[in-house]
């Protein structure tokens, strides 16, 4: 095999050993550019500083925080303020003071209606004294205008009502009381039995009579004095 390189020139490795012309342009082009930045930094005279980072939530505080909203203009950005400022210091103690304010208030505002209504139920009782139903009725339902949660009132009219003969306007009131205030209500059963007995209604009147006894039996002995008392004053 002949081994003079002239002979075969792709045989021919000496070029990888010579420098690389691109190498020898890229450190040229470095050197150029370190040569500029350092006229540059003479020029000036001293290297320019970096901005300081500003923080620019350091002054913000609990008072002048608010919330924004972002809203969108034709062609521009523009932010809106919201006039609802952040409470950040809402004082529970406060809080419960008021509730409890509230509280205190509705106890004297029902205090003072009881009184009220109390005071209505005295003049009805004198009225009934002097046989004045109709007008104890007025008194005690002037009276329920201020407390209608008691049965007393109601059952005072009742009883009056059954004075005047109004029975089924008394059993309204009494079923009133058995349903909504007090279901063992004693005189209520009682002066109901008292009506339907007026009614000639012998079936209701019976029925109430055994609910007043099943429902309130300690009370048998003055459940017979009244129904007594009721044959002979109703």
């Amino acid at each position: 095999m002949d081994s003079n390189p002239n002979h075969h020139p792709q045989y021919d490795e000496q070029f990888l050993k010579q420098p690389s012309k691109v190498v020898e342009a890229m450190e040229f082009l470095q050197m150029m550019a370190t040569a500029n930045k350092m006229d540059e930094g003479k020029r000036d005279g001293k290297k320019k500083e970096a901005k300081p980072t500003v923080d620019i939530s350091a002054d913000v505080t609990d008072d002048n925080y608010f919330i924004t909203t972002r809203s969108l203009s034709v062609g521009s950005t523009s932010f809106r303020k919201s006039k609802i400022k952040v409470k950040s210091n809402t004082n529970q103690f406060t809080f419960m003071r008021q509730l409890d304010q509230s509280d205190e208030e509705r106890v004297k505002t029902r205090i003072e209606r009881e009184r009220v209504a109390n005071n209505f139920r005295r003049l009805g009782n004198a009225a009934y004294r002097r046989n004045q139903f109709k007008n104890a009725i007025e008194m005690y339902t002037k009276g329920l205008e201020y407390i209608n949660n008691t049965p007393v009132l109601y059952i005072n009219r009742a009883c009056c009502n059954i004075k005047l003969r109004n029975f089924k306007i008394a059993i309204i009131d009494c079923d009133y009381i058995l349903r909504v205030l007090d279901p063992k209500y004693v005189r209520a059963w009682l002066y109901r039995a008292g009506a339907y007995k007026r009614l000639n209604d012998e079936k209701n009147f019976e029925d109430c009579v055994y609910q007043a006894k099943r429902l309130n039996c300690k009370d048998i002995e003055f459940i017979d004095n009244f129904l007594e008392k009721m044959r002979t004053s109703f």
